[in-house]
């Protein structure tokens, strides 16, 4: 999405948003056939790109960098609409266990309706929370959220795009309620963007993303809309991570800063860390 399109969109209503959505999409969701764990293409509202070879993709990094069986026990917060969880549906065992939760009503309709009715031991939770791009109609935040599982209860915790829209008291909130429900020395895999030290004068001018706005730990690319997409000083997540005795063991760079021939070639930052 270029830069005149993106503060276009950032300017409509939530709910106008999700329905230009719709209308865009509804002759292809009318005429083209597809699989019945795809969504149509109107009510998908996390990202671009193949649905299920995104989401197939993401399960190849979750298994090289994270330690999980099919009895493990899965956490997907900001699951959308079932993106990360359909390729779990062809991993877990019936033994296994797969939790999600979103903000947004439709995703979590959608994923109850075409997933939990197939396979049983996957949940999918609506909590609703105010978010500055995806929902305005509550007042309730996502840094006194407490999520709702016991204290040590998953094998791995995954967050794909979900920190990039959440600003530092959600995150530190985050972080904290993630500690407390992994297992000891398991794993979570999380997408940022991460502005380096050395990068703060021009945080990444010549990539796809800009982030003027700088807060000090932070850095916003809208501040009309400020939690369409938040960058963050690496140096702050690395003390977040140690103050919740978390240990980093994996940080790749995505190519969004304009940063070439990146690890995985990935467009956003990956952090890795596990419960100690």
């Amino acid at each position: 999405m270029n830069i005149v399109i993106r503060k276009i969109y950032y300017a409509l209503p939530v709910s106008l948003r999700y329905s230009l959505r719709r209308i865009i999409y509804l002759p292809q969701d009318l005429l083209v056939k597809r699989d019945s764990l795809v969504p149509p293409k109107g009510i998908i509202f996390t990202g671009s790109g193949d649905y299920l070879n995104i989401g197939n993709h993401f399960f190849g990094h979750f298994k090289k960098y994270c330690e999980f069986t099919k009895d493990s026990s899965v956490l997907d917060i900001g699951c959308g609409i079932g993106r990360m969880a359909i390729p779990f549906t062809h991993y877990l065992s019936p033994k296994g266990r797969y939790e999600g939760f979103d903000i947004v009503k439709i995703g979590i309709d959608w994923c109850t309706k075409n997933i939990s009715s197939r396979f049983p031991n996957f949940t999918f939770k609506l909590i609703p929370l105010k978010n500055d791009l995806y929902r305005l109609d509550t007042n309730e935040k996502a840094a006194e959220l407490q999520f709702p599982y016991e204290d040590n209860s998953f094998d791995l915790v995954f967050l794909t795009s979900v920190f990039t829209h959440m600003l530092p008291s959600d995150v530190e909130n985050y972080i904290n309620e993630i500690q407390r429900v992994l297992i000891k020395d398991k794993k979570c895999f999380a997408t940022f963007f991460i502005i380096e030290e050395e990068n703060e004068t021009k945080p990444n001018s010549i990539g796809s993303k800009n982030f003027p706005h700088d807060f000090g730990n932070y850095f916003l690319m809208d501040k009309s809309v400020k939690e369409a997409n938040v960058a963050f000083k690496k140096s702050y997540i690395e003390d977040l991570l140690k103050k919740n005795n978390l240990e980093l063991t994996h940080f790749i760079k995505g190519n969004w800063s304009g940063i070439q021939n990146t690890e995985l070639n990935e467009h956003q930052d990956i952090v890795i860390f596990k419960k100690l």
